[in-house]
């Protein structure tokens, strides 16, 4: 009888024992840290440097860096440029801290940006200053040909935005101001085709002929957009001498400092038909330099002045060749 009467007690008493025991399991685990994710975006090793985080205030030593820092969306993230920042508008109102060459140390480490961009090396003594201030310093190079420019805009978009986020942001810039080149060649080879001439020309930047040769990265943009360069066969920013007779662009694109009155008063110059005719277009040409939207802007608008036919309106009035085109 007595072994009866403790069956039932045992039972109930393994029962209670056991749901205590899945009690204290659920309690541990709910009490355990949840993992956070991982991040997928940084570190980033451009060049030397590591960017262990999202950088959110960065000073840019470059002209052409602040410049495209605002072109793809990064330019509130600036907290102080170079003595030469000029473009755009919004970079009157950040703080100067002098050059590439010439940093103001004091500005920059008072500042405790995450990270120094230029498009040259600091001075070793100017870069170890800043490595003792735990001040990374990223060198992004300038475009040597156009193809480079990819890798430019990725770097950029990498350095603010992660390894996937960024670079996804440096392509689509890069396709869509390449998609404007070639948009560009689209409508001057359809014109060439149709028997319009294909004009040649030259990128003047200092008289007498310091121009963009086949070398450069101005004069490949030039035939990129459909010139023949004059000066193509050549390298070094000079057009030889020795073949002054054959130097005779259709075009001639020039810095904003060179008028149609001092070709005209040039004895290079004034007898070539450009000059003559008046076929001389000036630019700001900082902004090949830059290699921007602004770039772009004066691409499209030079190969509009050149070849004002190839961009007419195909459902108006076409309107009369120009001098350049015949």
């Amino acid at each position: 009888m007595k072994q009866k009467r403790i069956l039932p007690f045992l039972l109930a008493a393994a029962l209670l024992l056991g749901l205590a025991g899945c009690g204290g399991d659920s309690s541990d685990s709910s009490s355990l840290p949840e993992e956070e994710p991982e991040n997928l975006e940084y570190p980033v090793s451009i060049g030397d440097e590591t960017i262990p985080a999202r950088p959110e205030k960065v000073v840019s030593l470059s002209p052409a860096l602040t410049e495209l820092c605002f072109d793809m969306g990064y330019g509130e993230r600036l907290t102080g440029v170079s003595d030469y920042c000029d473009w755009p508008e919004q970079v009157q109102d950040l703080p100067r801290m002098g050059t590439a060459q010439q940093p103001d140390l004091d500005a920059v480490r008072a500042d405790k940006p995450d990270v120094v961009i230029t498009h040259t090396d600091l001075s070793e003594n100017d870069l170890i200053a800043l490595q003792q201030a735990d001040i990374p310093v990223v060198v992004l190079s300038r475009a040597r040909l156009p193809e480079d420019l990819k890798d430019l805009y990725v770097n950029l978009g990498r350095l603010f935005e992660g390894e996937q986020a960024g670079s996804e942001a440096g392509k689509a810039f890069y396709n869509e101001q390449m998609g404007r080149v070639e948009s560009i060649q689209e409508k001057v080879e359809a014109y060439i085709r149709g028997g319009g001439k294909q004009l040649s020309a030259v990128y003047l930047r200092m008289l007498d002929f310091t121009v963009a040769t086949g070398d450069t990265f101005e004069g490949a943009m030039l035939e990129t957009i459909g010139f023949e360069n004059v000066a193509g066969a050549y390298g070094g920013w000079t057009y030889p001498l020795d073949f002054i007779s054959q130097y005779d662009p259709d075009v001639i694109f020039c810095n904003e400092d060179i008028t149609i009155p001092m070709l005209e008063q040039n004895a290079n110059y004034k007898g070539l038909q450009a000059t003559i005719h008046d076929i001389v277009y000036s630019y700001d040409f900082t902004a090949f330099e830059r290699q921007g939207k602004r770039m772009f802007d004066m691409l499209e608008d030079m190969a509009k002045k050149a070849y004002p036919d190839a961009f007419a309106d195909m459902s108006g009035t076409q309107e009369a060749s120009s001098e350049a085109a015949q």
